[in-house]
């Protein structure tokens, strides 16, 4: 049995940057590492992205490499999930029956791709996304050609899209429940940008469809949506989001919130060894005190660094307003705080029209913001949702709106 002064659970972005964090103020405590994959944290964001586009390899993707891990004197216990956490004991038993011991635990596991219910038949034909392994082989059968199906609205059902729809020999016909691609964050006339953009590239983009069966015959898989309508492909994506790994903790006793695991500002769960960072984490927001659970990548590495300074006693509470992005052909932008374009919207457009700020408000205040093609505002922007701005006022976004 090891035993470990740090045992961190997960090998992703959260968990790497935990590890530096911890090593930085402890040079002695030993680290385990305990992650489901048998690869070393990498990076997520190019598998629905630049390894399409020749922008990234697959070589390039570690967040460390062995000679670093090496160096911070770490323990990579790859390819062995952990299947019991027992906090009383502080105890983890791993998949192949092998046991640990810790002081400190950090829980940050991420999550796992909704799957479609399918019959065994149809499951060669169909793919999610969410590892490395997952993109090889997506990668495999997007090379062969011929017609795919995407299906899901959110960020990663629209960057395999565009990415697919760059691809040769491939057509993309695309189903999303809602508007659009991210109709759940875009404002209108984004919305009418995105979709046109889709269909120039040669998508054929179906809004306002849901999937409710999958069938097939000899050749072809057939879709059939609620609204009646059917269509058909050679293979499909499913990409309607992730679930958070919660079973662990859950089994556990650890207390849940807003489909994660509650924590206080330092990350500390309902069990005062235990800290959780990432996908997992639901923590009050730092600006406006509410639970908060962000599934991207930079949550994932500063809530992970938080977590490990506070492991080591060196943390105050975590104030980090955290980004998301997406790259969607020419369009890319950056968003903070909470954008859902539920909330009133305010878009201020560029004269060419190529850039754009999307202001999110809520009770006459400012608590999202998205910059459209615009670059280098994203402190300004996090400076605007912080001081609770009241967008009545005369000079809120002139910060941010230097076209």
């Amino acid at each position: 049995m090891a035993e470990y002064d740090y045992l961190l659970i997960g090998a992703g972005p959260a968990v790497a940057a935990a590890s530096g964090a911890i090593r930085s103020k402890d040079s002695v405590g030993n680290i385990g590492i305990l992650g489901a994959e048998p690869e070393a944290p990498y990076q997520r964001p190019p598998l629905s992205k630049g390894l399409w586009l020749d922008k990234d390899k697959e070589a390039d993707l570690a967040l460390r490499s062995a000679e670093d891990w090496a160096a911070l004197n770490v323990d990579l216990l790859l390819g062995d999930p952990v299947i019991r956490l027992d906090p009383q004991q502080r105890l983890v038993e791993t998949i192949s029956g092998k046991m640990h011991t810790y002081q400190k635990a950090l829980l940050a596991m991420g999550g796992r791709a909704r799957q479609f219910d399918l019959p065994k038949e149809l499951q060669e034909r169909v793919f999610t996304l969410r590892s490395l392994e997952d993109y090889r082989r997506l990668h495999t059968r997007a090379t062969a050609g011929g017609e795919v199906a995407v299906i899901g609205g959110g960020f990663l059902g629209a960057e395999l899209a565009a990415a697919l729809s760059q691809q040769a020999n491939l057509q993309v016909f695309y189903a999303v429940s809602g508007a659009g691609p991210l109709a759940s964050l875009l404002s209108d006339v984004l919305q009418e940008k995105i979709n046109a953009r889709y269909r120039a590239a040669g998508v054929r983009l179906e809004t306002r469809k849901k999937l409710s069966r999958l069938r097939a015959n000899d050749t072809r898989l057939i879709l059939d949506f609620e609204e009646g309508h059917t269509a058909s492909c050679d293979f499909l994506v499913y990409a309607i989001g992730m679930e958070a790994n919660i079973g662990l903790a859950e089994r556990a006793g650890l207390k849940l919130a807003n489909g994660g695991v509650a924590v206080d500002a330092q990350l500390c769960s309902s069990d005062s060894h235990i800290w959780v960072a990432g996908d997992l984490a639901t923590y009050p927001d730092p600006v406006w005190g509410t639970p908060i659970r962000l599934e991207h990548w930079d949550n994932a590495e500063v809530t992970g660094h938080a977590a490990g300074l506070a492991m080591v006693g060196a943390a105050s509470a975590f104030a980090h307003q955290s980004l998301f992005y997406s790259d969607l052909y020419e369009f890319g932008f950056e968003a903070i705080g909470n954008c859902q374009n539920q909330m009133e919207c305010r878009t201020a457009l560029s004269p060419d029209g190529a850039q754009a700020v999307v202001y999110y408000c809520e009770n006459h205040q400012v608590h999202g913001v998205l910059l459209w093609n615009v670059w280098g505002k994203v402190d300004s922007a996090r400076q605007l949702i912080a001081a609770q701005t009241d967008p009545g006022s005369d000079a809120w976004a002139n910060a941010l709106q230097e076209w």
